[in-house]
């Protein structure tokens, strides 16, 4: 008969140890990745959320709305394409409905999570990096007004960024008002 103990040697401590740092060093950079770009992702999702919502309302409604971003910020909104809704005088303004008639009007304003901010396609620099000088003059920019019929006024880009990867952009098209992701 043999005599075994119990337990385990110095050695088959640190070599267990050692080996669970190596996969620690190989898996963490993984990590990282899928991290990071997970407040990108919440983000187009919010923004989709939004501006389905304003599409949703615009057929609801029998009346446009817009949806605002506010570049080189986290800041959007959604309202009718109304002077009354919009006080700066912004030119894709239409004439509303009567205010008594149907549903009282949707209107949100709403911010991505505080490192996310808008930035303007035609701002980027090289490399799919903003410019340091692009925006952020505290302005809404309407990058698209949705109709009635579900469709939009024109093709349009929102691109947005954390500053340390490629935006992400959103593409909305016209014709029937469809919201697709694509990096940048």
């Amino acid at each position: 008969m043999r005599n075994q103990r119990p337990g385990y040697t110095l050695f088959e401590l640190v070599l267990v140890v050692a080996v669970l740092m190596v996969a620690a060093v190989l898996i963490a950079p993984t990590l990282q990745t899928l991290s990071g770009a997970a407040p990108m992702n919440a983000a187009a999702d919010t923004i989709k959320a939004r501006m389905a919502q304003a599409r949703g309302r615009a057929i609801a409604e029998n009346r446009p709305y817009r949806f605002d971003v506010m570049d080189n910020s986290g800041t959007m909104r959604v309202a009718p394409d109304s002077a009354e809704f919009w006080e700066d005088g912004s030119d894709s303004m239409t004439s509303s409905t009567d205010a008594n008639s149907g549903p009282a009007p949707l209107v949100v304003e709403d911010k991505l999570p505080k490192e996310i901010r808008f930035c303007s396609p035609q701002a980027m620099g090289a490399g799919g990096q903003p410019q340091a000088n692009s925006g952020g003059n505290g302005t809404w920019i309407c990058p698209v007004v949705f109709l009635p019929d579900g469709t939009t006024r024109q093709d349009a880009e929102i691109a947005f960024t954390d500053g340390g990867n490629k935006p992400l952009v959103l593409r909305v098209q016209a014709a029937t008002g469809a919201i697709t992701t694509n990096p940048r």
